[in-house]
């Protein structure tokens, strides 16, 4: 982790130029490994493919080889069991003549000499068992039934439902017709065979009278397919229960014990000696033998993989090559972003009086120059109005002060016609004249624009003061204020102009008697002010307009805007100056008045 943050540090405090040759090799790393993978992997299914198919060519070499054996083994069958009358001579019932059993012997010898020329070194042996006692058992392809019937494998015959028997692989027997060799210490080659017997039977019983063997060696029936000359492949025949007769390799029937062969035929992926490697394989309709092609997958990738070092060596010198390059071109096209970052660190120090040259062509680098030249000078030129007009604000303040005079002049006035009245007994002009004082006092009073709500309940009393003497007798006025609310701070003539909308608009249209109800007072922690007439009222449409405008906060547009325009800047000063928030409601219904409620959140601070 801490490696990886001290990278991107690294690359976060370089220059432009580095950073964008690293995202230039990074797009381009990104695609060529993403298209080399891709190519890989493509690759190499394409060589399992071809080396699939060329394992099913092989395969089918295999059979067309050990098929073409069989059809061997069959035509000396059917030519033995043809030209010889086997069902005769063998029969034990049968008592042969001298001139038949030397009949019987040189056809034998004749068909036998015809089939080693016809099919020279095929066959391992071919013999012929028989009950009849009378033949000559002289010869090497003679010999008794009672031979055959003490061998393990006669039961496999006898049982067969077919005359024509596919016998399991075993080893060749050492047979010598006047011997017995089962009791004589002779060493027999144990090549292993396939044996394909004939029953013959009598022709009026259908008994078995004797059988004919024809035996052909494993390595005969796969033929010259067995001599290797790829080094990935090898060639195997298995058994009927998947013992391993022959082969091209050095492997045990162990290394295929996860080799089902549950099919005629079929592809797996195998593990041998913790190798991986791709088998296919073929049982013969016939025999029953298992032929398989097994090559090694290592192997058929191995030229893949040596490709695919290639292209990374190759890809790696070309992208080398390629950021080279486009670090020393970026630094030459680039070169003017060093002089303007320059001169940005002189701006940064405030100086403005400057301007870079625009060399090169007219490209985006140039234009950044020009426009960088255009924001100094037009900096510039901000501060210096900046300045002047600073320098205007601070006269204007002072003639502020000055005019500040001014109101004094008035209140001394206001206070001298206020003090004849009550010389002269007038005295309900003089209390209007110093309500007057008060309430023009507060609006133009220099200070701040947040007061304590008891002035501006002060205030509004001063206002309502004013109005009773006008109207007298047609108004009246209401006023209820709670404990604990006076020091709470509020905009500065927030209820002078809600209460004047009643006068302004809402008794413009209706007869005295005139009410206003005005009640202050606290809900938990909130200040809730309530204003209630008994005026015209505001339509329903141009009322839900107004609520509108309060939840967005913006102003009535037009001339509907005139009659609520002290609303709206009620609302607009409470979230500008009540920073615990504050929220206005307003309710009519047409000639039935107005009321208004504000709520405002009390502050800790004013909770004394």
């Amino acid at each position: 982790m801490r490696k990886g943050c001290s990278r991107m540090r690294w690359m976060k405090n370089r220059g432009v130029i580095t950073k964008i040759t690293w995202m230039i090799a990074v797009v381009l790393i990104i695609p060529t490994a993403v298209v080399g993978i891709f190519y890989y992997n493509s690759y190499k299914k394409t060589l399992l493919k071809d080396a699939g198919i060329q394992m099913e060519r092989e395969l089918e070499g295999l059979k067309t080889t050990m098929d073409n054996n069989l059809d061997a083994i069959h035509a000396v069958i059917n030519e033995l069991s043809y030209r010889q009358e086997f069902a005769y001579y063998l029969d034990g019932k049968n008592i042969l003549s001298e001139r038949e059993r030397q009949h019987y012997a040189s056809g034998m010898e004749e068909e036998l000499i015809n089939i080693r020329y016809l099919y020279p070194n095929l066959f391992y042996q071919i013999v012929v068992y028989g009950d009849n006692e009378s033949l000559d058992l002289n010869n090497d392809w003679q010999f008794s039934m009672d031979i055959l019937k003490k061998k393990a494998y006669y039961d496999e015959i006898l049982h067969s439902d077919s005359d024509l028997v596919y016998g399991s692989v075993r080893k060749a027997d050492f047979l010598i017709s006047t011997l017995d060799v089962d009791n004589l210490n002779i060493v027999k080659d144990g090549k292993l065979i396939l044996p394909v017997y004939l029953k013959i039977r009598n022709l009026s019983t259908k008994d078995v009278v004797g059988i004919l063997e024809v035996d052909m060696s494993v390595e005969k029936l796969a033929g010259n397919l067995f001599q290797k000359q790829d080094r990935d492949t090898d060639y195997l025949i298995f058994d009927r229960d998947g013992t391993l007769l022959h082969q091209t390799g050095t492997y045990e029937t162990a290394d295929f014990e996860q080799c089902l062969f549950k099919e005629n035929e079929g592809k797996e992926s195998v593990s041998v000696a913790e190798e991986p490697y791709l088998l296919t394989y073929s049982r013969s309709n016939r025999c029953g033998l298992i032929n398989v092609v097994l090559k090694s997958r290592k192997g058929v990738l191995e030229f893949a993989s040596e490709m695919m070092l290639r292209v990374v060596v190759v890809a790696i010198v070309c992208g080398a090559c390629v950021i080279g390059l486009t670090y020393l071109l970026l630094k030459r096209m680039l070169k003017r972003l060093v002089v303007l970052d320059d001169m940005m660190s002189q701006v940064e120090s405030g100086h403005f009086d400057f301007a870079i040259r625009e060399e090169g062509p007219d490209d985006e680098i140039t234009r950044i120059i020009r426009r960088f030249n255009q924001m100094a000078s037009h900096l510039q030129a901000v501060i210096n109005s900046a300045v002047e007009k600073e320098q205007a604000q601070k006269a204007a303040e002072l003639s502020a002060l000055q005019a500040q005079i001014n109101p004094h002049f008035l209140y001394n006035t206001l206070e001298n016609m206020r003090m004849q009245c009550e010389i002269d007994g007038y005295y309900a002009i003089g209390d209007s004249l110093a309500a007057l004082g008060d309430l023009f006092r507060y609006s133009i009073k220099w200070g701040s624009n947040e007061v304590p709500f008891r002035l501006e309940w002060d205030n509004l009393k001063n206002y309502i003061s004013i109005m009773n003497m006008r109207y007298q007798e047609d108004l009246k006025c209401i006023m209820e204020i709670g404990e604990g609310v006076g020091d709470v701070m509020v905009p500065k003539m927030l209820l002078q102009p809600l209460v004047e909308n009643s006068f302004s608009h809402g008794f413009k249209q209706v007869l005295p008697p005139w009410l206003i109800v005005i009640r202050a007072f606290r809900k938990r922690d909130m200040l809730v002010i309530m204003i209630e007439d008994n005026g015209s009222g505001i339509e329903q449409e141009r009322l839900l307009e107004i609520r509108q405008c309060l939840k967005n906060d913006t102003p009535l547009r037009g001339e509907k805007k005139k009659r609520s325009i002290g609303l709206i800047n009620v609302k607009q000063r409470l979230l500008h100056i009540c920073r615990g928030g504050a929220e206005i409601f307003i309710d009519s219904q047409p000639d039935r008045g107005v009321k208004i409620v504000i709520e405002i959140k009390m502050e800790e601070e004013s909770d004394v």
